[in-house]
C-alpha cells in the first residue's frame, strides 16, 4: 500500500509577528488532497489578512469540487474587481486526485515548482511556466500541469522568500543541488522541507528578509497495510499568547 505524505515548513519575516504566507491542506471531495499556498504582497497583518482570505476561499471552492484552474481564476476575479487591482497575491495549488489518478499543479506565481521522480537515482525537474499573481492584471490565467499520480514522486513548492534567500548579499540558493544532497542521505519529506528552510535562513544571515514557506507532497510506500490517516502539526506560540495562571 502507498500513502500521500504532506510536509510543510514556514517562518515569518525577521521581526514580523504576522506572516503574509498561508498554507492550507484540504481533502478533495472525490478523494485525495490539495495543498494551497498563498503569498500576499508585503508582510505583516495586512498581508496575513489577504492570504487568509485567498486560502479560505480556495479551500471552500476545492471542497465543493471546483476545478483547480477555475479556483485560481475565480479568486483573481474577486481580488481584481473588489480591490481595484491594488493588491496582489501569489497562489500555488498542488492536488493529488486519487479518483482520476493524476496530480495537478496550478500556479499564479513566478516561483518554480520542482518535481522529483525516484527510480533508484532521483531525477529533479524544474517545472517552468510563470504566471502573474492574482489581483493585478485583467484576464490573468494560471499556469497548470497534470502528471500521473505515480509511486515515488515528490512535488516541492515554495514562496519567493525561499527562492530569493541570500540575494541581497549576492548569494544564491541552489535548490536542485540541495534537494539532491538531502535525498541522497534518505531524508523524509519533513526533513527535506526543514533542510531547505534552514538553508534559506542561513543565506539571509539568520534574519529572513521575507516570509518563507515550503510545502512538499509525495507518494511513498506505507509500512503497514491499513487505512488509518494521521496528521501532526507543530505551531510555536509566544508566552504572551497563553492565559496566565490563577
Amino acid at each position: 500500500m502507498w500513502q500521500l505524505d504532506v510536509a510543510i515548513s514556514k517562518l515569518n519575516r525577521y521581526a514580523s509577528r504576522d506572516s503574509g504566507d498561508t498554507v492550507e491542506v484540504v481533502e478533495r471531495p472525490s478523494g485525495g488532497l490539495s495543498i494551497v499556498i498563498a503569498d500576499a504582497q508585503g508582510s505583516g497583518y495586512a498581508a496575513k489578512t489577504l492570504s487568509n482570505l485567498v486560502t479560505s476561499k480556495a479551500v471552500g471552492l476545492l471542497k465543493e469540487g471546483v476545478r483547480d484552474t477555475a479556483v485560481h481564476e475565480a479568486l483573481h476575479d474577486h481580488l481584481y474587481h473588489y480591490r481595484g487591482g491594488r493588491v496582489s497575491c501569489a497562489l500555488i495549488t498542488i492536488s493529488a486526485d486519487t479518483k482520476d489518478k493524476v496530480c495537478r499543479i496550478t500556479t499564479n506565481s513566478s516561483v518554480p515548482v520542482y518535481l522529483v521522480e525516484s527510480n533508484g537515482n532521483p531525477i529533479i525537474k524544474e517545472l517552468s511556466g510563470s504566471s502573474n499573481s492574482l489581483g493585478i492584471y485583467p484576464e490573468t490565467r494560471p499556469c497548470y500541469l497534470t502528471i500521473p499520480l505515480r509511486p515515488e514522486i515528490m512535488i516541492i513548492a515554495m514562496t519567493d522568500g525561499i527562492l530569493n534567500a541570500g540575494r541581497r548579499a549576492s548569494r544564491n540558493l541552489d535548490l536542485q543541488e540541495l534537494i539532491s544532497c538531502c535525498l541522497s542521505v534518505g531524508k523524509t519529506p519533513a526533513d527535506l522541507a526543514d533542510c531547505i528552510l534552514t538553508k534559506a535562513v542561513e543565506l539571509d544571515s539568520g534574519r529572513p528578509s521575507d516570509d518563507m514557506s515550503i510545502a512538499i507532497l509525495s507518494v511513498s510506500k506505507r509500512e503497514k497495510d491499513e487505512e488509518r490517516r494521521t496528521m501532526s502539526i507543530v505551531m510555536p506560540i509566544r508566552e504572551d499568547m497563553l492565559a496566565s495562571e490563577g
